[in-house]
This record gives structure tokens, C-alpha cells and sequence, in this order.
């Protein structure tokens, strides 16, 4: 109610003395009406009302919001003591401690707002003292960490806890906490109940028992979210009780990290509950039950990464006012109910994506007249694709990839004229696709049919593809194209075009790139035959590139435009040397691959200004002189170094810096001379070194035993000399399972304590449960793999990317070729291994060698024969061992496998001595 007389003095003062401590961002929000020569009443964000006398009024609303004010929050605040309602949401108070005192004297409020200012510190207990606040929202600075993807909050709820708050909150009916730290009693003190209606928790960390503490009390609860959150009891049991919320609408806990078995009878068993969302909890699993009749269910939320519930699809008939349903990413089995959810009027989604339901997937699912979203992504679905004739002209999002589907499209897909979004890759689907079929779908903007059977087609010329649906992204991998699509010519706002695997010869034309979007554009060319490039690439601001295996595409690289974020040139015909001009376009791409070309000439300096690059591979040219020192010395960057097959010469760059991100360095098969720089070890990170067949002449780098990640080390064929030596007290390659040293001038004994330290060798178990794929993951499920050549039995063999992908315990070893004396250790893994294991180390003696020791082996023995059964792995073929990841993992665990696998391996080795003296 507004009164009639001017705003009080007192107050206008005080208002003014506030906003004399704030700062701001900007001239539009420094509250220009504030003056002191006009009345109060009219200043921006200020509402009045009747102070109980004709000639004044008092401030009841002081709306602050979206302003980006900063700077202090003066005391003067708590003298609007007639204040009902008060926002300073969406403020930059960032690092400011909200006053301890003063919030106690706005008696009135009813509303407070203090979320997204930054403030950080204790809440004050002054705000528990207002007894006619009914909504309180509370929002603290944090800092949030990209690895984890969570946020650490500083604003404090722990001097008193969340539960006193509410308690002495009295007439509280809704309370929202964002990003900050709270603590919960560890009992309920306080038999009596509270009236609040909506508690929302997002982004907090909780510490403390939250069901047992809140429940008993909280029985008028019609929302409760938890989303978000890190809890310190995260298991489901903690979480009893949750089901005597009888009055409960809306029940969220996505996202918090739960674990164990989760309730789901005693959830699903309140009655009122209308939406239910656990997605997001990676550890969570448990059974659907079957739904009580007459559920007043309309949005269930189950969707994980590894959301495990398992067991039958439940019937959706018992669910009749169900709007969405999402249980993708589970472990469900069964089939679509017959009728397609006919009776279910009210539902507009249905996610079911990535899980291994079967059977055929109903017709009258497609003429559902309310069904906006379809996703069946990924499960197991026969059948043929067919279509009602009274196909719903509603539904937009149409996702049926991955699956098992055969025949043709049908034509009256055309009649789903309201689709934006369809997916038909990765099933059987035959026949042709006339892409006329789009005509009728003027509103579709994402189309993927990659990875079937079908042959697309275009019927017609250019000119009847105008005004086709202004595509964004277009997927036709792997469907029989001999030829660009023409349509393409007559878009601009492409964010991904995938052609890849196909057929299509002749000149990558210059139109293609004007088809991109101005911000992003993904082209995947890869796996075809073009032959060249027409005229300068011109793209948007951020070009991903893949042209790779192509096999055809000749001449000098061609130049990409500036912040091409991914080039990818490999397997192709690019000759000539790298042209500066080239790098120049990619000082911002973190992922660039010029491997398997005929490339000349040094690496130009400009290189060293690729500083975003996280992917460097240039393996596979003729590229020579030094190695760039930047790509070493001066790297923060790039996890991923391949300069494999080249001729790079000279040594190696010596000083590598702190903070060295390396994970992967293959320098194989070049002429490399010098020493290993020992500075390697700040290469913490580092999983991979390949420097085989070089010319390094060096003593055995024991220095490298103290990384703590390196799992694959291969030093074979160079000038290595001296002996194998351990250093008392150091780690000794605690994650190493390749190990190939052989083809140098290694001499002395095999220490024994050296191979009792390879402990990701010999404590299999520990290993697989900490190891992570080798290989760099560059982006989302896209890895860059590494390979790797080592000898077998006198022969090189590369090993693919997949065995080493899948390398989780396997141990391997190599010896052989060097100029090893003295007993074998005698454990007892040591005894079931032929001759051929320690070949071509001709001082070595023991078994299972037939040279004989002339002093008694009992001595040699190793004093750890107890453990000997903890090795769960040893192999002395490096190759086979590691490219056969998957099978030799097993076969090695006996001696009667490690047999079969010797025996086995000589007839392959003899296959292909067949093969190559047959051509």
C-alpha cells in the first residue's frame, strides 16, 4: 500500500550513505535517480509504503538486483527497518563477508535474496532472527574445478547448522542454497515440525546425516531438491526416511553422487509425488518396481553415465499422467509396449537411450498425438522401420540410432513433418535415400544416417534443392556417396558435416567451406578419394578439419584459416616441406596430425607458436634436422609428442621444463644421437617413451624409475651400455608394464631387486584397479593412441593402437639381445619360460636356460618366492604379448598357457616368415 507523504528522511539518508560504498560496473546501473533532492519514493528499486501518518512513508522494498554492484555493504541497510522485502541477487560482492550484525533488526522481512553476490565467510546467525521471513535464498562464492567439474564453495552454514536455521526460521515456507558449505546436527534435537514447503540444495557440500536431521521435522515438504551436492554420508542408507514426506511433489537428487542400492519401493510409494529425478548419480543402482495404479508420476528422471538400474522395462500403462520419462544410460531389459503409449495422453518425452531393450519398436508410437521427443538410442531393436499412416505431424526429435533395424526408409517418413532432429545411423537400413525426401521436412536441422547399408541419392539438379530445411548438421558417413551432395551449396549455417567414408573422388571444391557457420564448423573428409584442394580454405571463426586417409590428396599442405582448433592431414600425398604459413593458421588448435605424407625439410620455428597444442604427431615423413627445442624445453602444453619414422638427427633437447604435460613421447626410428636428458623426470605426467632404433648412447636411466605414471618405456636398438642398475630407495617404475630393452650393449647380472620393484608387474590387481587407457583423451570418448615397435623372435612388430588401448595389467618384458651374464633369478615365474626368452645374452645361465651355472642356483634364488604367485603376468615377448592384449592377458596366468602361447606364436612367426619370402 502507498502512502500519500514524502519517503522519511532518516531513510533517505541511509539509503544514500549505502550506495556512497557501492561500486558499479556501469553508468546504466549507478542508480542515477538516487539524488538527494528527490523524494525516496521515486528512486529506482525502491518501493514505499504507509508508515501510519499522512505525511510519511517508509521503505518496504529495496530491489538491488542484476545490477553488478560491488565494493561494501554498509550498515546502514539494517536502518530501512520497515523493509518487507530485500534482493541483492546477481551482484558482485565477490570476497566480501556479510556483516555478522544488523539483519536481526529487519524484523518485517519477509523476503531476502542474497544469492549470486559473491559473499563468502560464516552466514550470520542475525538472520536466523527474523521471524516473518518466509522465503530466504542464499548463494556464496566458489571456485570450480574443470578435472572434478564441482565447485568449492566460501560461504559458510556451520557456526549453526542448516537445521537450527530452519528451526528458528519460524514462518520460513522457501528455502534455496546455493554454493555453500553446510553442516547438519548428527540428531534431531527438536521433536516439532516445521511448516516449510520448498528446501532446495544445489551445488553444496553437506556434512552431517541430512535425512535423519530434517525429516522428522519437514513433513509439510512439497519440494525437496538435492541436486549437485557433495554429501559426506553419500550412501543410499543415509537417506532413509524420505518416504514419510507424504505431502512430497517434486523429489530431486541428480547429480549428488550417491551410491548403493537405491529405495526405490519406498520412493515410488508416496503417493503425491510428481517428479522424480536421481539422474546423474554414477553409482547408483537398483531394480524398478511396479508402479502402484492410479500414480501421480509425470516426470521420471533416471539417466546416468553409469546409472546401473537393471531389470525389466516397468509397464507404462499404470503411469496415466506421465509427461516424461527418462531411464537412459541403465542396464533395462525388455521390449515397447504393444499399443506404442496410446493411452497416454499427456506424454511429450520418452528417453529410453542406451540401454538393451529389444524387440520391434511399435507403429503407433509414431502417431502419438503429444509425443514431442523419441530417443532409443543405442539398445537393441529388430525390425523394420515402419511408420503409421496417420504419422503425428508433433513429434520433433526422432533419435533410433544404434540399433539393429533393417529394410528401407520408409517414404512416409516424410509425413513426420514437424521433425527438427532425426537419427537413423548405425542400424542395417538398406536400399536408397532419395534426399528429395527432406522436402516435406522444411523445419529439420539435424539429419544422420551414417554408418547402414543405404545409398544416397540425388535426383534432379542443384537448382530443385532450393529451399530445402536449412540443415546444421548432416551426417552420411559410410552411405555409398561417389559424389558431393549439391544441396550443400545452398547452406550457410553447417556446424557438422560428416561424408566421411564414402566414395567421393576428384577436388574438394571452395563452396564446401562457405556452407560453414560463422562461429563452428566440423568437417569430417576423411576415408574417400579426393585428390586435391580448391583454392584457400575460408571458414568461421573455429574450423575441426579431418582429412585423413584420404590416400590421394597430393601437393603442398594447404593454408587453414586463423583458429582452425583441429587439423587432421594424415595419410595422404602431401609433399614438400611445412609451410610457415601453414602453422600460422593454427595458433589456437590443440590437435594437429601430419602423419603418413612424403614431408621434407626441417620443422619451421613457427612451430613453437602452436602454444594451445595438446596432439603433435608427425610420424611417418622424411622431416630432419633437430628437434625443435620448444616442442621439449619450453612445453606446457602438448601431452602427445610423435615424431616417429622421420630423421631427425643430432641430440635431444636437454633442459625440459617444470610443469612438462607430456604423457606421450614417441621418437622412434630416427637418427637421434647423445644422451636421454635426465630432465625428463618433470615430465610427471608421462606414460609413454619410445626411443627405440636410434642412435643413443647412454647408461641404463634408472633416473626414470621415479616417474610415477610411466607404463610403457622401450629403449631397444640403440648404444645403451653398462648395467642394469637399481638405486636403494627409489621407486623403480612403480607403474611400468612394457619394459623392452633389448638390441643394446647391456652387461652385468639381472638384478633381482629390479624386477621385485616393477610392482604394477607384480601386484596385478592393485594396477587394474588405478589404471587408465594409455592413451591421450582429447576429446569426449576420442582418445589419440599410442603404438609402439618392439622385437618378437628376431622380428619387428608394430603394435596397433587397440592392444595398448586395453593395456589395464598386462606385464611384459624383454631382454633379449644384450650382453647379459649370470644366473637367472630363480623365482618361480622365471622357471616357465623357454630358451628363447633370454636369447642372444650369451652369459647368462640358469634355468630355464640350458646353459648350466657352475654354482649352486640355491644361492641366486630369490628371497621372495612367497610372493612369486602374486605375478600374475610376465612376458618376455613384448609385442605379441602387448598387440594381444585381450587374449594373452589369460593365457599367461599358467604355465600350461604361457606353453600354449610359445608354441602358438611360432606358428605365427612362421606364417609370416612364409609371407614375406612369398613377395
Amino acid at each position: 500500500k502507498l502512502g500519500d507523504g514524502l519517503c522519511r528522511h532518516d531513510e533517505r539518508g541511509a539509503l544514500l550513505r549505502l550506495k556512497k560504498g557501492f561500486r558499479f560496473d556501469n553508468a546504466l546501473s549507478e542508480l542515477p535517480s538516487w539524488q538527494a533532492s528527490s523524494d525516496c519514493s521515486t528512486w529506482q528499486g525502491i518501493t514505499c509504503g504507509d508508515a501510519g501518518t499522512p505525511d510519511a512513508q517508509v521503505v518496504v522494498s529495496l530491489d538491488l538486483a542484476d545490477l553488478t554492484i560491488s565494493g561494501n555493504l554498509s550498515s546502514d541497510l539494517f536502518a530501512l527497518t520497515s523493509l518487507r522485502f530485500l534482493s541483492l541477487a546477481n551482484n558482485d560482492f565477490l570476497g566480501i563477508p556479510l556483516p555478522s550484525d544488523g539483519f536481526e533488526r529487519l524484523s518485517r522481512l519477509t523476503y531476502l535474496n542474497l544469492s549470486d553476490c559473491g559473499f563468502v565467510g560464516q552466514v550470520p546467525s542475525s538472520i536466523a532472527r527474523l521471524p516473518n521471513l518466509e522465503t530466504l535464498h542464499l548463494a556464496g562464492a566458489f571456485t570450480w574445478d574443470t578435472v572434478q567439474n564441482q565447485a568449492t564453495p566460501f560461504l559458510e552454514l556451520k557456526e549453526h547448522t542448516l537445521d537450527t536455521l530452519i528451526t528458528n526460521l519460524s514462518s520460513l515456507q522457501r528455502l534455496y542454497i546455493d554454493y555453500v558449505n553446510i553442516s547438519v546436527s548428527d540428531a534431531n534435537n527438536s521433536s516439532s515440525r516445521h511448516s516449510l514447503r520448498e528446501l532446495k540444495l544445489s551445488y553444496c557440500w553437506v556434512t552431517g546425516p541430512i535425512a535423519s536431521s530434517l525429516v522428522p521435522k519437514l513433513r509439510s515438504l512439497s519440494k525437496l531438491i538435492l541436486e549437485n551436492c557433495i554429501f559426506s554420508h553419500p550412501m543410499t542408507n543415509s537417506f532413509t526416511g524420505f518416504e514419510k514426506l507424504s505431502s512430497l511433489l517434486v523429489f530431486s537428487l541428480s547429480n549428488s553422487g550417491l551410491m548403493g542400492t537405491f529405495p526405490s519401493s519406498r520412493i515410488f510409494s508416496i503417493k503425491t509425488l510428481k517428479v522424480l529425478d536421481l539422474s546423474g548419480n554414477t553409482m547408483l543402482h537398483g531394480e524398478l518396481p511396479e508402479f502402484m495404479p492410479g500414480s501421480a508420476l509425470q516426470s521420471l528422471l533416471l539417466s546416468g553415465t553409469i546409472c546401473l538400474f537393471y531389470g525389466a522395462l516397468p509397464s507404462f500403462a499404470q503411469w496415466t499422467m506421465i509427461q516424461e520419462v527418462d531411464l537412459s544410460n541403465n542396464n533395462l531389459v525388455g521390449s515397447l509396449p504393444s499399443d506404442g503409449c496410446s493411452a497416454l495422453h499427456n506424454l511429450t518425452r520418452i528417453n529410453l537411450s542406451n540401454n538393451s531393450l529389444s524387440g520391434e519398436i511399435p507403429v503407433n508410437l509414431f502417431s502419438h498425438p503429444c509425443l514431442l521427443e523419441l530417443d532409443l538410442t543405442h539398445n537393441n531393436f529388430t525390425g523394420h522401420l515402419l511408420l503409421h499412416p496417420n504419422a503425428s505431424s508433433t513429434l520433433q526429435h526422432l533419435f533410433l540410432g544404434e540399433n539393429n533395424l533393417q529394410g528401407q526408409i520408409p517414404e512416409l517418413l516424410s509425413k513426420l513433418s514437424g521433425l527438427t532432429r532425426l537419427d537413423l545411423s548405425s542400424n542395417n537400413l538398406t536400399g536408397t535415400m532419395d534426399l528429395s525426401l527432406l522436402k516435406n521436412l522444411t523445419n529439420l536441422s539435424i539429419l544422420q544416417l551414417s554408418r547402414n547399408r543405404l545409398s544416397v541419392l540425388e535426383k534432379g539438379d542443384a537448382r530443385s534443392y532450393v529451399g530445402y530445411p536449412n540443415i546444421v548438421s548432416l551426417g552420411l558417413a559410410s552411405c555409398n556417396l561417389t559424389k558431393l551432395p549439391a544441396f550443400l551449396m545452398y547452406l550457410n549455417e553447417v556446424e557438422r558435416l560428416d561424408l566421411s567414408d564414402n566414395s567421393i573422388a576428384g577436388p574438394i571444391p571452395d563452396w564446401i567451406w562457405k556452407a560453414g557457420a560463422n562461429d563452428f564448423y566440423y568437417v569430417n573428409l576423411s576415408h574417400n578419394l579426393f585428390t586435391s584442394i580448391q583454392g584457400n580454405i575460408l571458414a568461421p571463426a573455429y574450423l575441426y578439419l579431418d582429412l585423413h586417409s584420404n590416400n590421394m590428396i597430393e601437393g603442398s599442405l594447404p593454408n587453414p584459416p586463423l583458429n582452425t582448433s583441429f587439423m587432421d592431414c594424415s595419410s595422404n600425398h602431401f609433399t614438400h616441406s611445412i609451410p610457415t604459413k601453414f602453422l600460422s593458421g593454427l595458433t589456437y588448435a590443440y590437435f594437429l596430425s601430419l602423419s603418413n605424407n612424403m614431408l621434407t625439410g626441417e620443422v619451421p620455428p613457427m612451430i613453437c607458436n602452436t602454444s594451445n597444442l595438446k596432439v603433435l604427431d608427425l610420424s611417418f615423413n622424411s622431416l630432419g634436422g633437430l628437434i625443435p627445442p620448444c616442442l621439449l624445453q619450453e612445453n606446457k602444453s602438448i601431452a602427445v609428442l610423435n615424431l616417429r619414422g622421420n630423421i631427425f638427427q643430432g641430440p635431444l633437447p636437454q633442459n625440459i621444463s617444470r610443469g612438462c604435460a607430456l604423457e606421450t613421447v614417441n621418437l622412434n626410428d630416427n637418427k637421434l644421437e647423445d644422451k636421454l636428458p635426465e630432465s625428463l623426470v618433470n615430465c610427471k605426467m608421462l606414460q609413454v617413451l619410445d626411443v627405440g632404433d636410434n642412435q643413443i648412447v647412454d647408461t641404463f636411466p634408472d633416473w626414470l624409475g621415479d616417474l610415477p605414471q610411466l607404463r610403457v618405456l622401450v629403449l631397444r636398438s640403440n648404444r645403451f651400455h653398462g648395467p642394469i642398475t637399481v638405486v636403494d630407495g627409489t621407486n623403480f617404475f612403480p607403474m611400468l608394464q612394457v619394459f623392452d630393452i633389448s638390441s643394446n650393449s647391456f652387461n652385468g647380472g639381472i638384478p633381482p631387486q629390479c624386477l621385485k620393484r616393477l610392482k604394477a608387474m607384480i601386484n596385478s590387481s592393485e594396477v587394474e584397479s588405478q589404471a587408465r587407457t594409455v592413451g591421450y583423451q582429447y576429446a569426449i570418448d576420442t582418445y589419440y593412441k599410442n603404438s609402439v615397435t618392439v622385437m618378437v623372435k628376431g622380428l619387428d612388430l608394430t603394435l596397433i593402437p587397440s592392444g595398448l588401448a586395453s593395456l589395464t595389467f598386462l606385464a611384459v618384458l624383454d631382454l633379449s639381445y644384450n650382453y647379459l651374464s649370470g644366473p637367472v633369478p630363480q623365482s618361480g615365474q622365471f622357471l616357465t619360460f623357454p630358451n628363447t626368452s633370454y636369447e642372444w645374452n650369451n652369459g647368462l645361465c640358469g634355468s630355464p636356460l640350458s646353459r648350466q651355472c657352475h654354482r649352486p642356483e640355491s644361492r641366486i634364488r630369490d628371497d621372495d618366492d612367497n610372493d612369486s604367485a602374486n605375478w600374475n603376468v610376465l612376458s618376455v615377448e613384448l609385442g605379441v604379448a602387448c598387440g594381444l592384449a585381450a587374449v594373452t592377458g589369460y593365457l599367461l596366468l599358467s604355465s600350461r598357457g604361457r606353453q600354449w602361447f610359445t608354441t602358438h606364436i611360432d606358428s605365427l612367426l612362421l606364417h609370416v616368415h612364409h609371407f614375406y619370402h612369398h613377395f
